[in-house]
This record gives structure tokens, C-alpha cells and sequence, in this order.
């Protein structure tokens, strides 16, 4: 389950630092909480608790229908410690950031390039009246207009608030002079505008890696300074405190269980027709309320996954297909449904440069495991592999997104439909899986990181294609990452 802790902290952190520092100046204003949601990517409620805590330490004074507004005024020597403390505490989490960003933002730019007409978006004639502007500020914001609309124009639910989540982090975290940091020129924003409309991939991925490359470096050379400056600071333990979520509050915690119960269903720990642990049970075992439960239970019943029948418990089902139907209906599950398939877009076009960048670290022994999960009954076994390379994945942003996304994925939705509703395609996944796993015993790394795409692609097309059958016609919007090779493979 998730920290409940995580959010808060972040964003307490980040606006305490900036105020402490004297970023933040007694006077300002901050953003308004709707604002703070969308830029940290958090609820409302952690805005509002994260305000009331800073409004209890003295630093911000709050009125109502207006936006909070800073008292706090450090002495000079003092905030400028303070920011070099908060600065140097996050330079590695901040590098990681950055190589996260060359890592997987590549492949989402080039996937969503190759599915519009850059020219036709609104931004791109804005961009080009700047081509020549010696504003590097103007010009980044012109570009990020630009960055934010070609993600839009995907249809992909996650790449727009994952990709400004990134950006947030590495720019508002630090609150950094606005002078200090980035040496933009025309020329480097028309060799990046050139590569996406190129549609040439490598081109895409060396030019942006690059640019975040030299973002980071820019960076850490400005903090060696700081340090020389403040060495006699007693600097802390160094903070990781980047996190996403995909979500943004929609996310409660009865929702996390029930999706934990389905892919128990789905992997027969709880079989059709039998009677799920107790209410007290369940909530002792997830550590929640029986109301908690209750919700959770009553999710299971909606979507059918359950049947809960007075005085004898709540019994094990399967959907059939006119409930599912019967979901697509719902504006609720439709967009829930909607964002399960974003995920799955989103790790098919990620997980070729995450596996290539994680496969120098898999072992005999992890190898051993995956191959014993082919041919046992109710196993995915691309799930366990998945699962292996985010542990196997150094970058702590990165870990972060996998492993959000991965729990979007609903290893168990997939399972269900396709027991009932797509007889076949799942032996199919395991072929795909077990292709990936050949490539890697042949130490192929192009091909094992491919095939793996390849799998979540296949995923993506098979459900995607059974839901518009069932009513939810928004999900053809969502294009697959990558060809389906033949049935027939080796």
C-alpha cells in the first residue's frame, strides 16, 4: 500500500525550503490550492494540510477565498545556508531526475510525434514566431507549450502529468535563482523541433538525451559552487523525495485493495464460487477500517468481480460480458478504463529503454525464476519479469514511475477478461513472453527488451479492441507502440 506520508512530505518540504531560503519573500503569494495540486501533482486535502502545518509554524498567513501568503522573513545569512543545506541534499535525487528524463521522455516525444502533424498544433506557429528570440525563458515556455500539446494530441491520459511531474521536480524542487541554471540558444529548440518531425527515433532520443545531459551538468556545477561556498554547512543525509502520481487523488485506498483482491481472483489465490476472507480479516490484513473494506467489497460487487449476500459472506465471481458492457456506461469505469489503457501504452513505450538499461544486472538465478513461471496455470509470466526489472532499476524517479504505472496495470482485470471473453490470448502473451526471454538467454538485449514492448503492445490491442466492442469508443484513440509480429514466432 502506499505511504500515506509520501505527498506530504514532498510538498511540505519543497515550500518550507523555498520559504526558509528566502525564494519565497515575505509578501508573496502562493499559488492557490487548485494551482499547488496540479503542479505537485497531489489532492487537495495534502495542499490543505500541508498549508494549515505551515500556517502553524508561523510562515504563512491564510485567508479565506484568497491565496496563502508568506510572513516568514529569514535573516539573510541564515536562508542562503538554508538553501544550500536543501540544495545539496537534493543533488542526487535532482541528477537522477534529469537521467530519468533522458532515459524514457525520448521514446514518449518520438511515439507521440509519429501519431500527429506537429505543424497543426496551435503552439507551433507560436514557437516559430520565437525561432529567433534571445529570451531563452520565453523560448523554453514556448517549447513546453509545444512538448504539452504534442502529448495532448497522443490521447494518452498519463504522458502530459508524468512529463510535467518531471519537469516540476527539476526546476520548482530547488528553487533555484532564475539566472542560474540553463544556457538556451534558437539553435538548440530548432534541432529538437527538426528530430520530432523527423520521425527518426535515434535522432529524437540522442538530441533530447543530450539536452537533459547537459541540463544536469549545468546543474551539479552549480552546486559544487554552492558547496564551496557552505562546506562548513553540516550537510544531512541526501534526499529522494522525487514521486508521481498518476492519479492525482483519484486514488483511495479501497480502490488499491480492491484491485489487490481481483488480481488474488485472477491468480486463483481466491477461486470463483467460493467466499472471500471475512470483513475484521480483510481489514486487519490491509491494516484499514471495516468501512474501508466495505467499500472496497461494494467496488467488487459494482464491476461483478463479487457477489455479497447478507448473513453468508461475500462469494467470488467472475464478470460476464454483459457487465462489463454495463461499466462502459459509467463515466466512473470509463475513465478508470481509460487510464489502464494509457498504462498500458505508456510501459510499452517505455520498457525497452528501462530493460536495456537494466539487463547488464539480471542474474542466473533471477533468470531461473522467470523461466519457472512459464506453463504454470493462472501465471503471467511477463508480470514477474516486470516486476524484477523495477526492483533491478538503480534510478529512484524512475523506480517511482514504473512502479506506479505497473500498478495501474490490473494484472488481474486482464486475467478476468480474457478467461471469459478472449479464449487463447493469453497463451499468446506467454509465447511473446517467452520469445523475450530467448532473446535475453541468447544475451540479446535488443530483441528481450523488443519483445517486451512487443507483450504490452499486444495487451493494449487485445483489450482496447474488446472494449470498443462493449461500448467505450474513446479507447480507438489510443494507437499501439509497436507491430504485432506473426502468431507464428520461433
Amino acid at each position: 500500500m502506499l505511504s500515506k506520508n509520501t505527498l506530504f512530505e514532498f510538498l511540505y518540504q519543497n515550500l518550507h525550503d523555498q520559504i526558509t531560503c528566502g525564494h519565497l519573500k515575505p509578501g508573496d503569494t502562493l499559488p492557490s490550492m487548485p494551482q499547488l495540486a496540479a503542479i505537485y501533482n497531489v489532492g487537495i486535502r495534502t495542499v490543505k494540510d500541508v498549508l494549515a502545518r505551515l500556517k502553524t509554524e508561523g510562515l504563512i498567513q491564510t485567508t479565506e477565498r484568497k491565496p496563502a501568503r508568506v510572513i516568514y522573513r529569514a535573516e539573510k545569512n541564515s536562508a542562503s545556508q538554508s538553501y544550500a543545506v536543501g540544495l545539496l541534499r537534493r543533488q542526487e535525487s535532482l541528477t537522477e531526475v534529469y537521467q530519468t528524463m533522458g532515459l524514457i521522455l525520448p521514446s514518449i516525444f518520438h511515439f507521440s510525434a509519429a501519431h500527429c502533424d506537429i505543424k497543426k498544433l496551435p503552439s507551433y506557429q507560436k514557437l516559430l514566431k520565437k525561432n529567433n528570440c534571445q529570451d531563452t525563458a520565453a523560448l523554453d515556455a514556448a517549447f513546453s507549450a509545444l512538448l504539452n500539446e504534442l502529448l495532448r494530441s497522443s490521447n494518452n491520459l498519463l504522458y502530459n502529468d508524468l512529463y510535467n511531474s518531471l519537469k516540476t521536480y527539476s526546476k520548482v524542487t530547488l528553487a533555484a535563482p532564475k539566472n542560474m541554471l540553463f544556457k538556451y540558444d534558437p539553435e538548440t529548440f530548432r534541432m529538437l523541433l527538426a528530430a520530432l518531425q523527423s520521425n527518426d527515433y535515434q535522432l529524437v532520443n540522442k538530441r533530447f538525451n543530450d539536452m537533459y545531459l547537459s541540463f544536469s551538468v549545468s546543474v551539479n556545477k552549480y552546486i559544487r559552487k554552492v558547496y564551496k561556498k557552505y562546506q562548513q554547512a553540516e550537510i544531512p543525509e541526501p534526499v529522494y523525495d522525487y514521486n508521481w502520481s498518476a492519479e492525482k487523488g483519484r486514488d483511495h485506498y479501497y480502490t488499491q485493495i480492491a484491485r489487490d483482491l481481483i488480481d488474488k481472483i485472477a491468480a486463483s489465490i481466491y477461486e470463483p464460487g467460493t467466499l472471500l476472507p471475512y470483513e475484521a480479516v480483510l481489514a486487519r490484513n490491509y491494516k484499514v477500517s471495516i468501512s474501508t473494506i466495505r467499500k472496497s467489497l461494494a467496488l467488487l460487487n459494482e464491476i461483478g468481480f463479487a457477489e455479497t449476500i447478507n448473513t453468508k459472506g461475500t462469494i467470488v465471481r467472475l464478470p460476464p460480458t454483459f457487465i462489463t458492457a454495463n461499466c462502459m456506461q459509467n463515466e466512473r469505469y470509463k475513465k478508470d478504463t481509460l487510464i489502464y489503457l494509457s498504462a498500458l501504452q505508456l510501459m510499452s513505450v517505455i520498457i525497452k529503454p528501462v530493460a536495456v538499461a537494466a539487463a547488464g544486472r539480471i542474474d542466473p538465478q533471477t533468470q531461473k525464476a522467470w523461466r519457472s513461471e512459464f506453463g504454470q496455470p493462472g501465471k503471467v509470466p511477463l508480470a514477474l519479469i516486470v516486476n524484477s526489472l523495477i526492483e533491478l532499476t538503480e534510478l529512484q524517479p524512475l523506480r517511482a514511475i514504473l512502479q506506479e504505472t505497473n500498478k495501474l496495470l490490473h494484472w488481474g482485470y486482464y486475467l478476468a477478461f480474457h478467461r471469459q471473453n478472449l479464449a487463447g490470448t493469453t497463451d499468446t502473451l506467454c509465447k511473446y513472453t517467452w520469445q523475450a526471454y530467448l532473446y535475453l538467454e541468447a544475451r540479446d538485449i535488443e530483441g528481450f527488451s523488443t519483445y517486451l514492448a512487443i507483450c504490452f503492445s499486444y495487451i493494449l490491442e487485445t483489450i482496447r479492441d474488446f472494449i470498443i466492442q462493449h461500448g467505450l469508443q474513446e479507447a480507438a484513440k489510443l494507437a499501439t507502440p509497436h507491430k504485432i509480429p506473426d502468431l507464428n514466432i520461433k
